[in-house]
């Protein structure tokens, strides 16, 4: 995400030098994800179109219902429903090359932030909730063809849990959010 795609066609090429002067806006949008979310953005900026560092910030969201997501988050899931209310963070990437005239380009990724899960038994009100902060490393691979300026954004990893990891208490039994899980997801991305 660190080296965003070429100017328009229109404008010309752009010389070597300005596009390492240039920027770039990086918007990642993601449907269903391993990390209990239903719907996740992020945004990041790269200070220059070649250099390989970007930085921003994410968002994410999910709904009662996303038994997978719940399960890879969760012990004891049993007869309960968990939905992710939140989750919020600052998101850093290195694109590690280029290939294929910038079509392919693999990354390593770490984002942080804070998340909150609430929890209720069968169709009933929410009955628990539960804060925690979060630390995810990643792997990825960005796809954009002839290096244009949509794509696709794909990104495997652990995720750690490091705070507030207690029991919820539902009428079900007792969750417990667990201190290590997967992450994996597939977004599409944009450069604007």
């Amino acid at each position: 995400m660190a080296s965003p795609a070429l100017a328009d066609e229109a404008a010309g090429p752009v010389p070597p030098q300005e596009r390492e002067r240039r920027g770039a806006v990086l918007l990642e949008v993601s449907p269903p994800a391993l990390d209990a979310s239903m719907y996740g953005v992020r945004l990041d900026i790269a200070p220059s179109m070649e250099g390989p560092f970007s930085f921003g910030l994410m968002g994410r969201a999910g709904q009662w219902g996303n038994s997978l997501g719940a399960k890879t988050r969760f012990e004891g899931v049993g007869g309960s429903e968990i939905k992710l209310n939140y989750a919020v963070g600052a998101d850093a990437r290195y694109t590690l090359g280029s290939f294929a005239n910038g079509t392919l380009r693999p990354f390593v990724g770490l984002t942080a932030g804070f998340e909150e899960f609430v929890t209720r038994s069968g169709k009933g009100p929410s009955e628990a909730a539960t804060t925690a902060a979060f630390l995810e490393p990643a792997a990825g691979l960005m796809w954009r063809p002839g290096a244009g300026r949509v794509g696709l954004s794909a990104r495997v990893g652990p995720g750690f849990t490091f705070t507030d990891v207690r029991n919820l208490e539902v009428q079900a039994g007792d969750l417990r959010l667990k201190p290590v899980y997967p992450t994996a997801s597939l977004g599409l991305l944009v450069v604007l």
